[in-house]
């Protein structure tokens, strides 16, 4: 059959740009093994947007006139997307199936007559959260949990239905990628030494959410208090022509900032290596930080970490609360720097590497090959259903509400993802720590205020729960 993809990120024929361009690509290269005629439409990079192959039978056409570099793809002239529109129709006639990655294309008349699936990859970035509430589709993958319960109590408030059409299918590691490799060859070509340096990697896009603030805290606490001097810090430099003004200037606060503490000497700016090459950047380092606030659906980088047999320290924001258990991978509460570095000197005075149990853990949740072939079936056995119809939620005074799942409550304190802190909770700690429902009944009659009641829900810590 044809399958049309589609990437609002532009695509490479020499290189991978993030976490969601490599499953595309897998997910289409196994489709065309499979004998599906594949076309993928994505933006067009600046520069050159010629044709090329992703594998025999998937063919990119990065043909797509977003705006590039993020953020805002879609502040563009309407003639620009009507070209874009008339683009995508054209390409979709004759296709049996259309496929979305990321949930990104907001104009679901473009595909009203073709079965469709839309991916959904994060759950923070404008398209992707507007997608939950506009697309169309007849299938539906989530990537984790997380993912799809804040869907599910976003979106699926509106959309009965919604929860029945969504699949789980968590990313997967090539394990046979992803391993413990030699990295002498990487550690000479970037001028480190693994017997004499303790290497932190920080392989992030340069987003302020994405924690380099954190890392630069982290290395200041180790090197002036614990006199870890030998600490270097790896940072990826971004693809020159996705760099946005944004990008730089936070590059220039975080060299300010690496200069104020007196570690600016600590960190190097390294190429953007190719896929191919991670597993020697992973298996080089001595742990992988992944303390930011961003808001991730699933958190490919320290997991192939993990997978590779370097440990990661996570910030406990999004899917990192949940998607491994507390003894799997070492968690913090976001912006606790004291925690991080206690999190380090443990793994500096211990093992270094990953336990045996710890990989076989990763092998059974995380793997690929039942990844993209959940992908292929989702995609190939999707028919045309009924669309489902907006429908405002009716609340009753015995209407349950539950914890949101992008809240969690520690010391009295509730921690919001999309708001990256902790709050006092009060009252709302003592109610939801003993009990996982509550109407608003119920909370009257333990004394809750009116007033109280209404500001959990304004802040998004409560949200109702439906059958």
């Amino acid at each position: 059959m044809k399958i049309v993809m589609f990437s609002i990120n532009p695509l490479y024929h020499d290189r991978v740009t993030g976490g969601a361009s490599k499953h595309l690509y897998h997910i289409s290269r196994y489709l065309g093994e499979l004998g599906h005629e594949v076309v993928v439409l994505c933006a067009k990079p600046k520069g050159t947007a010629d044709h090329f192959k992703w594998a025999e039978n998937v063919t990119v056409l990065p043909e797509l006139a977003f705006n590039l570099p993020f953020p805002q793809p879609y502040a563009v002239s309407g003639a620009d997307l009507a070209l874009m529109v008339e683009k995508l129709t054209d390409t979709l006639r004759g296709a049996d199936r259309f496929y979305i990655h990321d949930g990104e294309w907001l104009l679901p008349d473009v595909y009203e007559k073709i079965p469709t699936v839309i991916s959904f990859r994060d759950n923070i970035y404008p398209e992707s959260v507007l997608g939950t509430f506009t697309g169309k589709a007849d299938e539906i993958v989530c990537v984790s949990e997380y993912s799809s319960s804040v869907i599910e109590h976003t979106a699926g408030r509106f959309y009965p239905g919604l929860k029945e059409r969504m699949h789980l299918v968590h990313n997967g590691i090539d394990f046979g990628v992803f391993s413990d490799v030699d990295s002498s060859r990487i550690a000479r070509r970037l001028g480190v030494d693994p017997t004499r340096d303790f290497i932190f990697l920080h392989p992030h896009r340069p987003e302020a959410g994405k924690g380099l603030p954190e890392t630069i805290q982290v290395t200041a606490r180790l090197v002036n208090d614990y006199q870890m001097t030998n600490i270097k810090v790896l940072v990826p430099e971004w693809i020159g022509e996705m760099t946005s003004s944004v990008d730089s200037e936070f590059y220039n606060a975080m060299m300010r900032l690496m200069a104020d503490l007196g570690v600016l000497d600590h960190f190097m700016f390294i190429p953007w290596l190719p896929i191919e090459r991670m597993p020697e950047l992973y298996s080089l380092g001595n742990v992988t930080l992944c303390l930011g606030s961003i808001v991730e659906a699933f958190g490919n980088v320290a997991y192939e970490s993990m997978a590779c047999g370097t440990p990661s320290i996570v910030a406990r924001v999004g899917v990192h609360r949940t998607l491994l258990p507390d003894e799997l991978v070492a968690k913090v509460h976001f912006g606790d720097i004291d925690g991080a570095v206690d999190a380090v000197l443990a793994i500096n005075e211990g093992s270094d590497k990953i336990e045996e149990g710890t990989t076989r853990y990763l092998q059974s949740k995380l793997d690929f090959g039942k990844q993209v072939r959940a992908y292929a079936e989702i995609i190939t056995s999707c028919e045309k259903r009924d669309v489902l119809r907006f429908t405002p939620p009716v609340h009753s005074e015995d209407q349950q509400y539950m914890l949101a799942p992008w809240c969690y409550l520690h010391d009295r304190q509730i921690y919001h993802d999309f708001r990256s802190k902790f709050e006092p909770a009060g009252q709302l700690a003592e109610i939801m720590t003993g009990s996982p429902l509550i109407s608003h009944h119920e909370a009257m009659n333990l004394g809750v205020s009116a007033e109280a009641w209404e500001s959990w829900i304004l802040k998004s810590y409560i949200v109702p729960v439906f059958k």
